[in-house]
């Protein structure tokens, strides 16, 4: 079991950007709306930028509902590009990166109708 990440984070910007997402996919489940934006912007070879995000009022998710199957992949990955981008592999930095792939990754999706496509 995964001690790193224990609780998804999700900013009042990226709580609406799942409420449009979900209504213009049909898709029913916020988790799995996320885990497509965070794949999408581990892609992306750039770091996320830097942001402050305002958390109240937005929500939150259990890990376990958030990664599904793919826990143990995940963290790796995440841990992965942490230390490719020179960051620490800590437990507050793993979140860190989670949250701005997250919110980069929603961002995408909420912008862009080739990648809401691909979701349907």
């Amino acid at each position: 079991m995964n001690t790193l990440i224990d609780r998804v984070k999700i900013s009042v910007a990226g709580k609406q950007q799942l409420s449009t997402l979900k209504r213009r996919t049909g898709i029913e489940h916020y988790n799995v709306i996320c885990r497509h934006a965070l794949c999408l912007s581990l892609a992306n070879e750039s770091p996320p930028p830097q942001e402050t995000m305002q958390f109240s009022g937005g929500l939150e998710i259990d890990w376990r509902t958030f990664s599904g199957d793919a826990d143990t992949t995940l963290v790796n990955i995440l841990i992965a590009r942490a230390i490719k981008e020179g960051h620490g592999v800590e437990s507050s930095t793993v979140k860190q990166l989670l949250t701005l792939h997250l919110h980069r990754g929603l961002s995408y999706l909420a912008s862009n109708s080739d990648s809401l496509l691909s979701l349907n």
